[in-house]
């Protein structure tokens, strides 16, 4: 596992490293998380070079204008699993165990919300996930052909 590969916007910072173990496929999931949750990658740029320097360099954020819905133990589970550190990183079976996964209750940051609102949040989500696409790299270079 030395060799750089996978998609920009998911490829673990230890991938871009060279060296690299089981854990680059939890940041991968947690990117997927991220997308699901708020609709855009935590990690962009206009060019593959860009995303790559900040998926290396620029921290995680959670832009309060797409992540005030979103529960406390959502955010945490992403936090963990988008852990620059490989070392540091949550595991498959602690995200598993994460109280995101395993608790039925409403955090802090949605106590005595009406639960009507909480599923307009879930729709939200869905609506997010469904309107996410990244252009292919034949649609790219397609476009650029018709273009020149």
């Amino acid at each position: 596992m030395h060799t750089v590969v996978g998609t920009p916007y998911y490829v673990a910072p230890e991938v871009l490293k060279g060296s690299y173990d089981k854990s680059c496929d939890i940041w991968s999931l947690g990117i997927m998380l991220f997308v699901f949750l708020c609709g855009y990658p935590p990690f962009e740029g206009d060019n593959n070079k860009e995303i790559f320097r900040n998926v290396l360099k620029q921290p995680l954020t959670f832009d309060p204008a797409d992540w005030t819905t979103i529960t406390d133990s959502a955010k945490d589970l992403v936090g963990k699993m988008l852990e620059k550190d490989p070392a540091r990183r949550i595991t498959a079976q602690q995200c598993l165990e994460h109280a995101w996964f395993t608790s039925n209750d409403i955090d802090q940051n949605h106590a005595g919300h009406d639960p009507q609102l909480l599923i307009a949040d879930k729709l939200e989500v869905m609506r997010r996930m469904k309107n996410f696409r990244q252009p292919k790299a034949l649609q790219i270079e397609a476009l650029t052909f018709l273009v020149n």
